[in-house]
């Protein structure tokens, strides 16, 4: 008995998909200035980017404010930035400064990976702000910088394509859970007649 138990446990662990598993909250931190153009293009393309990815938390911070500014100017050490102006971004532990065309995939894809993987936070830490790692939900990887296009309207974002669809995940969970318990049936059958025939 205690081998069917083992066997079972290890099937569930393989038979579980990746995507049930909980995914990571994206720590960004925006310091920009209300009398910047390029700030105020970036602060729309992160509000249309939360709309795609909903685990983002986005802290903002306009540096017209001195603490917002010497905040600013210990993230940039904490990240060896040299050089001077905003906007200035912080999405999990890389840094960037100056938002571009560029920029955009480049934002997302490490929205992406910092989803997935644990990152130590640096700045999080100094602020003493942390993240989940306990999310449900999942993130689309895209293969193509045009998969990473989001229309932008000013101040009123959407995405196209919805990732997080909660009744389809359950959905998905209860398929997985359904196969899992019939191959556990059939694997305890096979191995109870295996030791029944053996005892003969």
């Amino acid at each position: 008995m205690k081998k069917i138990s083992v066997l079972c446990f290890l099937l569930v662990l393989l038979l579980l998909p990746n995507n049930v598993l909980a995914i990571n909250e994206v720590n960004i931190y925006f310091f920009h200035s209300n009398d910047c153009d390029i700030c105020n293009q970036e602060r729309i393309y992160l509000e249309a980017l939360k709309q795609r990815y909903p685990n983002m938390r986005v802290y903002s911070y306009e540096i017209s404010d001195q603490s917002n500014y010497d905040l600013m100017q210990k993230a940039k050490n904490l990240y060896q930035e040299t050089r001077s102006g905003v906007p200035y971004t912080v999405i999990g532990d890389s840094s960037y400064l100056g938002f571009s065309q560029n920029n955009k995939a480049l934002f997302q894809k490490k929205v992406y990976e910092y989803s997935k993987i644990a990152y130590a936070n640096k700045l999080g830490q100094e602020l003493g702000i942390t993240y989940r790692n306990d999310l449900e939900g999942e993130v689309v990887e895209y293969k193509n910088n045009d998969d990473y296009q989001i229309e932008e309207t000013s101040g009123n974002s959407h995405q196209t394509t919805p990732i997080n669809n909660k009744n389809k995940k359950i959905d998905q969970v209860s398929i997985y859970l359904i196969g899992a318990g019939v191959a556990l049936s059939i694997i305890a059958l096979i191995i109870y007649w295996f030791e029944k025939r053996n005892n003969l």
